[in-house]
Formats: C-alpha cells, structure tokens, sequence
C-alpha cells in the first residue's frame, strides 16, 4: 500500500497527504493490518505527535499533526475560529444544472454550508471542487447527496459503484501556509475512464 507523503515539516508542525485506506488514528478495535497515519509519523519523529482534525479512511488528500502541545492548542483554534480553509475534489453523478450549488442545511443540529462548483462534466457524471465553510462530520457527503449528486463511491449517502469514496482533500490554507496534495492518480483513471463512457 502506498504511503503517506510529507508536504512540509517544522518543529511545530507535519503536513502530509493521506492516501486512501488509511486511518488518521488507531480504530477503536484495530486489526494489525490496518494503516495508522498517526502510529507511521510516530516511527518518523521523537516526540508527540497529535492530530488537529481528521479524514476519513477512504478520503486521500491533506492532513496536519502537531509535535508539541503548544503548536496542537493553537492549530485547534484556528479549525474553532475558521482560520483553516479546505478545498476538496470529487466525482459524483449525476451533474446539476447549475455550474455552482450552495447547500446550507443543518447536520445534527447545527448549521452547516458547502460550495460545490463543476470543474468539468461528462455524461452523466462530473469532477467537482467543494469548499466546506463549517466543519461538520461527513458534510461533504451529506449535503451532496442532499443536492442530488452523491459522491461516487460513497454507497452510505447514495453514489454509485466505485472502488472507493471518490473524495479528496485538496487543500488546506492556515496560518502557518497552505498546503496542497495533487489530485491522486486513482481518481484520475477513473474520470478518464468516465469521461470516454468506460
């Protein structure tokens, strides 16, 4: 299985990309086989590792660990006070009408609002970039399948068929720097193959 790749280093801070089928922590029942983020950074650095927010297992993209308690204080508050911005990329079907869908419906009871913009179509279904401006949990694919384009892959919230959730998180802008993972190459066959009716 691939491995995570560093994006930066400092000695307050680890951004990595994330690939696909790993946990940012350990499960609560884990099985040996299963990937950890968290337990492979510990084998690469002396010291804490703690993360500030994470993805889930089949979600690739950024994630952010601090290595002292101080820098794992202040990265929270920037996630508390919407100082961190995310940008994600994703395949869903089928396309909307419009170019541009804002989605401001409550998850669990408390407000939540996504951007989802089509970056470009094919037939019946597209590659899309959605900007979260709240941090609930599952939010992208809830409120895509809200607005009738279920993530593909994402079989919980009603996509179609695909080897895994077609989500990922792109970019994240902090104080520290923005960091950017590259578009995986999984996701990329699969939209050629979309793209060409495969």
């Amino acid at each position: 299985m691939k491995e995570p790749a560093i994006l930066f280093e400092s000695s307050d801070l680890v951004a990595l990309d994330k690939p696909p089928g790993w946990l940012s922590i350990p499960a609560r029942e884990p099985a040996p086989s299963d990937p950890v983020v968290s337990q492979w950074l510990s084998g690469r650095y002396a010291g804490d590792i703690l993360p500030v927010h994470r993805l889930d297992r089949f979600t690739s993209g950024v994630m952010i660990f601090a290595r002292n308690r101080d820098a794992h204080r202040t990265a929270n508050r920037w996630f508390e006070k919407r100082l961190a911005k995310k940008v994600y990329l994703f395949l869903a079907a089928p396309p909307p009408s419009r170019p541009a869908v804002q989605i401001r419906s409550a998850i669990d009871g408390k407000p939540a609002q996504t951007l989802f913009e089509i970056l470009e179509a094919a037939q019946d279904s597209f590659f899309g970039r959605a900007t979260p401006l709240t941090g609930r949990f599952h939010q992208i694919r809830v409120h895509a399948e809200e607005a009738g384009f279920p993530l593909l892959g994402d079989r919980t919230h009603g996509g179609r068929e695909a080897h895994r959730v077609c989500l990922h998180a792109h970019e994240l802008d902090t104080p520290a720097g923005t960091f950017t993972a590259p578009w995986p190459e999984d996701l990329a066959v699969l939209w050629r193959q979309l793209k060409h009716g495969a």
